[in-house]
């Protein structure tokens, strides 16, 4: 009976829909897989059907990433694709953190490190591989020479945009960085490139393995995702319990011991209303070391202080915990004091930091073990890591020039899986530190709604305070910076029409401009400018100044031919006395059409203080 089986039809084959058969399991587990399904599907459509040799997945913080890898790793091999290099972070606890996921999923061939692949090469052929790298050189290097004779290698680049865009883009030289380069060598002439992240921006702006972002894949968070529109609503309006506070005033060892004792009732107060499990919080002061053991001391000294009634500092400390614990508490606040105390043992205080090579102790935090669990600590959290049952973050770190818009949103551990006690989250912050996070934010959602509707590439947007990520990474040979004057497409122009329609006529800001988003195309007033304008209006406030049309070069002879029939000049045309003659001269906006006299006009769009800028890289 044996003697007639094909056995190389056997070995290794578990059939062709491990991908489907990954889908049901999730649904099995209560989990809505529509997301993973539309981004997968789109990501092998623009691989196979378009040819697309490199293109970007983008979702939203901690949205379920890693689940939709597996996913996409499981539809690659059903599709026949023989060598699936998953690239990480170089860290040790992100590599294991992963790879475990991976494997537990059940994939066949099981995921391997590159260190567990075979030495010969023709040991390779014929066999199908998923492999884990970090993106460190010596690693990169030794896999490239493991897979040196193998052709139609797919690349999946976790954290897209971390190390792997070239860092030396603008440089004479232009010697590529190491990572970037080691990436593009692993690639050669016939690989494919998936870049996978929340934070898009560097890969467009820096031309990433000459990705193209009319390929792009969006994948949409699932429906119980906690994120961007919850701890930062464009109203203001926040249904968490917030705490701020300014930077330079008191000191950083009370704030953290208030902090904690109010964790710590946030926690009891979750017991009693059912929700049993053990907690984590988070503090992030520095990218120092030499402070993160400073923070560890803030905390376990509020810890061992309340374990030690006889204590010299156990009766200051037990007084605020009981005052804190009224505002956790239907009754006076002793229920919630007392859990605290009968469980302050309960406790496990771990510094979080990553170095080569070294595990960061992220995963003795990353599933909280202990009824109180702290991570202190370091870079390692703003990339990639998920904290289960977070439900406190204490985060102070901010920047002494521009904050980059990629960096921040990273660091927002608070998004995920929180539906259950979203509303008792804590979020312990400066004032002046929130605001640019939520700028961040604000900024980042406006260019991706705009590549989601279908607009084309993405315009980015910074200001004196942000930008979308480091300027040395922006490759500057195709990138436009629009800021100041800014104005658009010729069109024809009708005094009597548009008059009328930058007449307010007491009609509201969003009124007249949502009337002018439709008397407009999007060449002559763009779409990103109109988005981002209705993002800046404030209910009950007038912000945007509509001006009356003028005509340039109509009664002067210091323009230019050219200049009067472009309607533009180097030095611009709306001059700053222009304010004075507008509806609402100290309004931030404001809009005016130009003509020329001979029937043409543009519109012209200029800040009235620091200056937007919009990026878009035209390659």
């Amino acid at each position: 009976m044996t003697e007639s089986i094909d056995w190389a039809e056997i070995v290794g084959n578990v059939g062709g829909n491990q991908y489907g058969d990954r889908i049901c399991t999730l649904q099995a587990e209560g989990i809505d897989t529509t997301s993973i399904e539309a981004a997968v599907e789109q990501t092998l459509k623009n691989l196979d059907d378009k040819n697309s040799r490199s293109l970007v997945v983008f979702g939203e913080p901690q949205s379920g990433k890693t689940e939709m890898m597996i996913a996409l790793n499981a539809r690659l091999l059903d599709r026949g694709y023989p060598i699936l290099v998953n690239l990480l972070t170089d860290s040790v606890d992100l590599l294991e953190q992963s790879l475990s996921r991976f494997r537990g999923s059940g994939l066949n061939p099981s995921p391997k490190q590159f260190s567990e692949l075979p030495t010969d090469h023709t040991r390779l052929r014929g066999r199908k591989w998923v492999v884990f790298c970090k993106k460190n050189a010596r690693d990169l290097e030794k896999l490239i020479e493991y897979l040196r004779h193998e052709d139609g290698i797919i690349v999946i680049d976790d954290e897209a945009d971390y190390a792997s865009p070239d860092g030396n883009v603008n440089k004479a030289d232009y010697d590529k960085t190491k990572i970037n380069l080691l990436i593009s060598k692993l690639l050669g002439d016939d690989g494919r490139y998936v870049g996978v992240t929340a934070t898009p921006a560097r890969l467009n702006l820096n031309n990433t393995f000459q990705n193209e972002s009319e390929n792009w894949v969006d994948f949409a968070p699932y429906p119980d995702y906690v994120g961007q529109d919850f701890f930062f609503p464009s109203d203001g309006h926040v249904n968490y319990r917030l705490h701020t506070f300014e930077a330079d005033e008191g000191s950083e060892r009370t704030e953290i011991e208030k902090a904690v004792l109010h964790f710590m009732c946030g926690v009891a107060e979750l017991h009693r209303l059912g929700l049993k499990k053990n907690f984590t919080m988070l503090v992030h002061t520095s990218g120092k070391r030499s402070e993160h053991d400073q923070d560890v001391g803030f905390v376990q000294a509020t810890m061992d202080t309340l374990a030690n009634p006889k204590g010299a500092g156990f009766e200051r400390l037990r007084r605020k915990l009981f005052k804190i614990a009224k505002d956790y508490s239907e009754l006076d606040g002793s229920d919630v004091g007392e859990f605290v105390l009968r469980r302050i043992e309960q406790n496990v205080v771990v510094k979080i930091n990553s170095s080569p090579g070294k595990s960061g102790k992220v995963s003795d935090i990353a599933k909280p073990t202990s009824l109180f669990s702290f991570g202190v600590g370091g870079n390692i959290i703003s990339r990639g890591v998920t904290f289960d049952n977070l439900l406190s973050m204490y985060f102070t770190r901010s920047v002494k020039g521009k904050f980059s818009q990629d960096t921040y949103i990273q660091r927002a551990r608070m998004f995920g899986s929180r539906k259950d006690y979203k509303n008792k989250f804590q979020l312990w912050i400066p004032e002046s530190l929130i605001e640019n996070w939520s700028k961040c934010f604000a900024f980042h959602k406006l260019a991706l709604e705009a590549l989601r509707s279908g607009a084309g590439v993405p315009v980015w947007l910074a200001d004196h305070k942000t930008t979308p990520t480091s300027a040395a990474s922006i490759d500057k040979s195709s990138v436009d910076f629009e800021g100041g004057e800014m104005s658009f497409a010729l069109f024809e122009y009708n005094e009597e029409r548009y008059s009328t329609l930058f007449d307010r006529a007491g009609r509201s800001d969003q009124v007249v401009l949502k009337d002018l988003r439709k008397a407009f195309g999007d060449q002559q007033l763009p779409d990103h400018v109109f988005k981002y304008l209705l993002h800046e209006i404030k209910p009950g406030n007038t912000q945007i100044s509509f001006h009356r049309a003028s005509g340039f070069g109509t009664a002067s002879k210091n323009y230019t031919d050219e200049e009067k029939q472009n309607i533009r000049r180097t030095k611009g045309i709306f001059a700053t006395n222009e304010y004075k003659r507008s509806e609402r001269p100290h309004a931030r906006h404001h809009l005016k059409v130009f003509h020329n006299g001979e029937g043409k006009a543009r519109i012209f769009y200029k800040i009235n203080g620091g200056a937007i800028k919009f990026i878009q890289n035209r390659k």
